[in-house]
């Protein structure tokens, strides 16, 4: 499986990447939103790790574009705000975190993610 981290604290990003090839997955990074929709532009991504503040444009803006450019990627946003303070909408994202981000969580979240696709489609 496939995952991009569109992280723009570069620390951050990198201990991400790391988990996530250590958990099997071929991975990319973006530090800004352009950057995000861009390299999904050019290559399909399973897993979408947002953070909801980037430099440019903020999380949900590249969620509403990665859904036009690949609607059946699954996207996970990560932020210090609360979901409730956030004008997302049903379907935009597919899984919330709060920061400081819980790698348990994630790494349990993730593995379920072939469920989720194999419960979509029937």
């Amino acid at each position: 499986m496939t995952a991009l981290v569109v992280e723009d604290e570069k620390l951050q990003s990198w201990s991400l990447a790391k988990s996530l090839a250590k958990w099997g997955f071929v991975v990319r990074s973006a530090y800004t939103g352009i950057d995000a929709v861009t390299q999904i532009e050019k290559a399909g991504y399973d897993i979408i790790i947002l953070d909801y503040q980037l430099p440019d444009l903020d999380g949900l803006e590249v969620a509403r574009r990665v859904r036009q450019i690949q609607p059946g990627a699954m996207i996970f946003l990560v932020t210090a705000f609360q979901l409730s303070e956030l004008p997302v909408h049903g379907g935009l994202i597919d899984a919330y975190f709060n920061k400081p981000l819980d790698m348990q969580q994630l790494h349990h979240a993730l593995r379920a993610v072939p469920k989720w696709r194999e419960a979509a489609q029937t």
